[in-house]
């Protein structure tokens, strides 16, 4: 089985495989992204100050898994935050990935199932009558089948 190069430990999508444990994994993440806010809502620093102080400011982030906003020339420029929230996005981001290929391939099998039941219907004995009457019908049975409709008037 080959690995996701995105994050080893997740194993990749098989045709066939139930997906339950997939949606459980993903469900799981996104409990764990709880931290994940929008820019706005995260707490900011200088990146002036963070640089004076980046040990500090690593070590405080990793401490209180928090995530932080840096700005520079007072606009939001860079979100530092600690391995393991980065390894939550990876993760994360695995996991999506392979919802996408199952759901892709739910999505192909879907219409090559349509695909086979048009052509059942379109290569079968009955159509194959059907287009074979239809063409050879003569033009008194074909004026003697005409039923005009609401818009149409008989000849």
């Amino acid at each position: 089985m080959s690995q996701n190069p995105t994050h080893p430990n997740l194993k990749p999508a098989t045709q066939g495989a139930v997906p339950a444990k997939l949606f459980g994994r993903t469900k799981s993440l996104l409990k764990k992204l709880r931290w994940l806010s929008p820019v706005r809502a995260l707490n900011s620093t200088a990146s002036s100050a963070f640089g004076r102080n980046i040990e500090r400011q690593l070590n405080g982030l990793v401490q209180s898994e928090e995530v932080l906003t840096l700005k520079l020339h007072r606009r939001d420029t860079a979100v530092v935050m600690s391995m393991a929230h980065y390894e939550e996005v990876l993760q994360m981001k695995a996991a999506c990935t392979q919802l996408l290929q199952l759901a892709s391939q739910r999505v192909i099998a879907d219409a090559a199932n349509d695909f086979e039941a048009l052509y059942d219907r379109i290569t079968s004995p009955a159509s194959h009558t059907a287009a074979k009457g239809l063409l050879s019908v003569s033009p008194e049975e074909l004026r003697d089948s005409y039923r005009p409709g609401d818009t149409e008037t008989s000849p």
